[in-house]
């Protein structure tokens, strides 16, 4: 999967939570920069995970890579 088709198939959010995940935020650091709670960004990585086939910490170096 491209960079374009990634980022085609998630939503603004989406994709604004994976560019915070890059810049290595944590977890609760991204929650509260998007005004969220842990267990809404923890569905988000798991929308995330599922459209993206994403099934281990490999499958999100290779994304967070082709998004660079």
């Amino acid at each position: 999967m491209n960079k374009e088709n990634v980022i085609a198939s998630l939503s603004d959010r989406e994709t604004q939570l994976i560019q915070w995940v890059s810049k290595g935020y944590s977890r609760s650091e991204i929650a509260e920069k998007m005004s969220m709670s842990v267990h809404t960004y923890d569905a988000y990585r798991k929308n995330i995970r599922i459209k993206l086939q994403i099934k281990n910490q490999a499958d999100w170096a290779r994304i967070l890579t082709q998004l660079d």
